[in-house]
């Protein structure tokens, strides 16, 4: 039996957009912090009643308006900065640096997992989804506000047609939208390509491969003339944006620790001093934005923690990683598939 949690068309205002080197749409990290952060809540509140956990979720993206605007005509986008200097006499002599943001305002969809069926009557159910909606309505989410949700949902199924009724029910809930897809072997697959016509080794064009992603490539098309089989400096050419299939983007997906785990107090100026230290660094992938109607299997999209050793990563998959599969992870054909040299770019 398979249960999910629908948190439909969430509004949330001044969301962090930045995520790494990317920015546009909040990391991964920080809905499955919100939804780590809702089980906690949620928890501590029926104290057992519900012995339940979330697990992990599924993002839709229903409505994105990043805070960016184009100083003049084919420039860069920029941030739209709120700057607010320090009002006391003694800090007005010398202006404050003012440290770049990016918000973004954003309507989405969460699709909870649980990690075990509940069976309510219907009165509880009732009560457990106006609490929900209570506890997201007071959290916030990738740094945003919430301001206002169209309604919770639980969905239970236990038989395959039941399956495909709950697949209906949650794409009803939650279209128009995008869902976010791992499609990590696409990083892979462009290293090998990169490799093979460039020539270079495989650990020198990982970055290359991915900001393929998130770069727009032109083409020029020579116009040869009759007669003419190979173009010269004199052939003219019309020029195309080269498009690659699918709505691919690059993410960021989790951390990989770049230091030993100190002792609880022993770094100073920490968020919780009584909580152990680790420094780490941002890991990136290549994800794929899928409209709703093109799910078939809720299982298929659903984001999860997945932690060992140095690695801290956020993957879809029913199965964690062990030991063996991280180390696989960083040699063979994955979204690391990259030496520690070339890790440490990302």
């Amino acid at each position: 039996m398979s249960q999910y949690l629908v948190l439909s068309r969430i509004k949330i205002q001044n969301a962090n957009t930045i995520a790494g080197f990317t920015w546009g749409f909040p990391s991964i990290t920080q809905f499955l912090g919100f939804t780590h952060a809702l089980n906690r809540k949620f928890s501590d509140s029926y104290e057992g009643d519900y012995p339940c956990e979330f697990t992990g979720c599924i993002v839709i993206a229903n409505k994105v308006d990043n805070k960016v605007y184009q100083p003049k005509e084919f420039a860069d986008l920029e941030f739209l900065q709120s700057k607010n200097p320090p009002v006391l006499a003694k800090h007005k002599s010398n202006s404050p640096p003012i440290i770049e943001e990016g918000k973004v305002n954003l309507t989405v969809s969460l699709v909870l997992e649980l990690d075990k069926p509940l069976s309510l009557t219907l009165e509880q159910i009732d009560k457990l989804e106006n609490h929900i909606e209570l506890l997201c309505r007071s959290m916030r989410i990738a740094g945003g506000s919430v301001l206002d949700m169209d309604r919770v949902k639980l969905l239970s199924a236990s038989t395959e047609e039941q399956e495909n009724a709950m697949l209906k029910k949650v794409q009803q809930l939650c279209m128009p939208g995008f869902a976010l897809k791992d499609q990590s072997d696409f990083l892979a697959q462009q290293v090998e390509s990169i490799s093979t016509t460039v020539g270079k080794d495989l650990s020198q064009p990982v970055l290359d491969a991915w900001l393929d992603f998130s770069a727009l490539k032109s083409t020029a098309n020579p116009k040869l003339k009759e007669g003419q089989t190979e173009p010269d400096e004199q052939t003219d050419a019309s020029w195309s944006y080269e498009k690659r299939k699918g709505y691919l983007v690059p993410l960021m997906v989790g951390y990989k620790a770049i230091s030993e785990v100190y002792d609880a107090g022993q770094v100073e100026c920490t968020r919780d001093p009584s909580t152990p230290t680790r420094f780490v660094e941002a890991i990136h992938s290549i994800g794929e934005w899928l409209s709703m109607h093109r799910v078939r299997r809720l299982e298929e999209f659903i984001w999860r923690y997945h932690q060992c050793d140095e690695w801290y990563l956020c993957q879809q998959g029913s199965n964690k990683p062990d030991k063996a599969n991280i180390s696989e992870i960083d040699q063979n054909q994955s979204q690391f598939d990259i030496d520690e040299e070339t890790l440490n770019l990302f």
